[in-house]
């Protein structure tokens, strides 16, 4: 099923481009947004029906506006015109969606996240970005990763570690990114794609496409965790 995930990767890659057009940065992000659903609610029909997007809250707690949204199984749906505003001990995941995230907006998603999960254990949190207006060094680094020049391959390290309530981080570019130079002298270059995966302690970390496989299996992770069978 490579082959499928991979001409999604590619599919999603080249609407954001297409978008481009749009001088609107929130139409820009409307439009990205709008197309990632559909590509999930196609093609995941356990879940299809109750993806949304709105306003997640907890008593008088306001966590704000959310781009994707799984509902749990047996909730009301409590859509108004495409748009929600749920209660998080109704949701079993809440990502969001960035054109080019900045590093900024994942250290407050980290936070928002750990609140979240205080009053729902299961609830799956995670990014899903385009771009990244920042070194994709840091991120993993921020997640428990140092880049080994020598081998040139990320290892595990938790000295600059920040990271622990955010679920999975997925990065669709295929940028290179320069870390330094070898012992020739010559650049140091890697893409900057990647997928983090929360475990019990630490994060998972993929190198290599497709991505759009692990959205998908993240959100039946979510479904399946918050599921009352």
């Amino acid at each position: 099923m490579s082959y499928l995930y991979e001409y999604i990767d590619e599919l999603l890659r080249l609407q954001s481009t297409a978008v481009e057009k749009f001088k609107h940065k929130g139409v820009l992000g409307d439009a990205r947004e709008e197309f990632l659903r559909d590509q999930v609610k196609g093609r995941l029909d356990r879940v299809g029906d109750r993806l949304h997007k709105g306003e997640v809250f907890y008593q008088n707690i306001e966590y704000g506006q959310h781009d994707i949204i799984l509902r749990r199984e047996d909730t009301v749906n409590p859509n108004i015109g495409n748009q929600v505003r749920i209660c998080s001990t109704e949701c079993a995941a809440i990502i969001e969606v960035k054109t080019n995230a900045k590093l900024t907006e994942i250290r407050d998603f980290e936070r928002k996240s750990k609140e979240l999960k205080r009053h729902n254990a299961n609830l799956v949190c995670g990014i899903f970005c385009y771009k990244i207006a920042g070194k994709t060094s840091t991120v993993l680094a921020r997640c428990g990763y140092k880049f080994d020049k020598t081998y040139q391959t990320f290892e595990s390290d938790n000295s600059k570690k920040e990271y622990s309530s955010i679920d999975f981080i997925i990065c669709l570019d295929e940028e290179e990114e320069v870390n330094g130079t070898d012992h020739n002298r010559e650049p140091i270059t890697y893409n900057k794609g990647f997928f983090l995966k929360r475990s019990s302690i630490s994060y998972d970390l993929f190198k290599g496409a497709p991505y759009s496989e692990w959205l998908f299996q993240e959100l039946l992770r979510a479904d399946k965790l918050n599921s009352s069978n």
